[in-house]
């Protein structure tokens, strides 16, 4: 409805313009007066995410950057998907969704050997973008049987960690919002895609959900997921967690869907998307493009006290998704696209200067450490969909199409991210409308 509402209201801007001066008895402006109509709405639209296009939400046009920019064909991008789809749900040596006897399924993080809402939230989304809905119902099922809390101060909430049994790891695990994000999301994408009819009430079950993580008042330490006063989403709901963000888990592009799409606190759901995209420029550096694994509500780089097994100020593993974050609610919104091409063309010059070699850094960019990842790669690819620069777009959709699918040990987060990045890159990452 939204496009159409859009268009409409272009064409009567025109139609008005156009006969406003019949009636005012001065036809020699008639021209003049639309065709300045139309070079700033054309203007409008180049601001927005590029040259005559509107973000995917408004045209739902999708675009195959690897047919676009490198020349190869959709037959081989959809070969390609079906590979990597293979690879991480189906193949034996290589695969990362496993099932259960009850009819369920779960998301096996290879290298912590556990479940977390993380993998199964990507999961669904994975299932849901391509037709998969049996697999989407099973990790559905194992989730809500298993990690779901359906009484006591987190009732509503996931637990973030589980054994492959089920089994909820440590006396009792909080969540991780970014796996609620998912959930809910790919819940609403089920939902219009497929209809509510079958074992899952789909979007029924997203409204709870959005429902519930809004629905705490502090009590016995556990807070809504989001702060009420800057509007973004919290590392964890609970004690000094709620008073920082992770900037991986902004993701204005599905917060501009809720917003659309819920039934309750639609007001404070509003506000979300622009807080989310302020938050993700205001984490990325300066010089370096790079964010922080975690960070004040300003975006500055923080490290709780309690966290001893790395500097959560660097960019090292969560941070990798932040691209990604920022690509997507470019080529779906574009709303803030200005100040993301400034970010993503940082970011990406940063690491080509670096020859693509390391994968954690200072925010700065000094203290190089690790590999440059193939979830990088993804993510990263995804991110290129704000530059303006077409060379080094085509350089990262090359280094992309070019890095070997993840295997090892260390195989699901890197893959997951990757596997979500070649569905944006190749137009199969898409919103489903009511």
């Amino acid at each position: 409805m939204k496009k159409n509402y859009l268009f409409l209201n272009y064409y009567r801007g025109i139609v008005l313009l156009l006969f406003l001066p019949l009636l005012l008895g001065d036809i020699n402006n008639v021209w003049a007066i639309s065709n300045s109509y139309l070079k700033n709405e054309r203007q409008g639209m180049d601001n927005t995410i590029g040259k005559d296009s509107l973000g995917a939400y408004y045209t739902g046009v999708y675009p195959n950057l690897f047919k676009e920019y490198l020349g190869i064909s959709q037959q081989q991008t959809d070969e390609k998907i079906e590979q990597i789809w293979e690879h991480f749900f189906v193949k034996d040596a290589t695969k990362v969704y496993f099932e259960s006897d009850d009819n369920t399924a779960y998301i096996y993080d290879t290298g912590n050997r556990d479940v977390r809402t993380e993998g199964m939230s990507y999961g669904m989304m994975i299932c849901v973008q391509l037709d998969k809905r049996v697999e989407f119902d099973k990790l559905w099922r194992w989730a809500k049987k298993n990690m779901l809390y359906t009484s006591g101060k987190w009732a509503g909430y996931f637990a973030w960690q589980c054994d492959i049994d089920g089994r909820k790891i440590g006396r009792e695990p909080s969540c991780a919002p970014d796996g609620e994000v998912y959930f809910i999301t790919s819940l609403f994408f089920a939902s219009h895609r497929w209809g509510d009819e079958g074992s899952s009430n789909y979007g029924r079950e997203a409204q709870e959900i959005l429902k519930n993580i809004m629905s705490k008042d502090g009590t016995n330490g556990v807070f809504n997921m989001f702060n009420p006063d800057s509007k973004l989403i919290t590392f964890v709901p609970s004690g000094d967690m709620w008073k920082i963000t992770d900037p991986s888990y902004n993701l204005p592009a599905f917060f501009e869907l809720w917003a659309a799409w819920t039934d309750t606190n639609k007001d404070f759901w509003q506000q979300t998307p622009d807080a989310a995209r302020c938050l993700l420029a205001r984490a990325s550096h300066q010089k370096t493009g790079l964010f922080p694994d975690y960070s004040t509500f300003e975006g500055k780089p923080y490290q709780p006290e309690w966290k001893k097994d790395y500097d959560a100020r660097r960019y090292q593993f969560d941070a990798i998704r932040c691209a990604m974050n920022v690509g997507m609610d470019y080529y779906w919104f574009g709303k803030d696209a200005e100040k993301q091409t400034i970010m993503m063309t940082r970011l990406l010059k940063f690491f080509k200067y670096d020859n693509f070699l390391h994968g954690q850094f200072n925010w700065d960019g000094s203290r190089v450490s690790g590999n440059y990842s193939e979830g990088m790669a993804g993510a990263n690819a995804v991110g290129a969909f704000a530059l303006k620069d077409d060379n080094l777009k085509r350089e990262y959709l090359q280094h992309l199409w070019d890095v070997a699918i993840p295997t090892g040990t260390y195989r699901y987060y890197n893959g997951m991210v990757y596997m979500l990045s070649m569905l944006h890159v190749t137009g199969n990452f898409r919103i489903f409308k009511p």
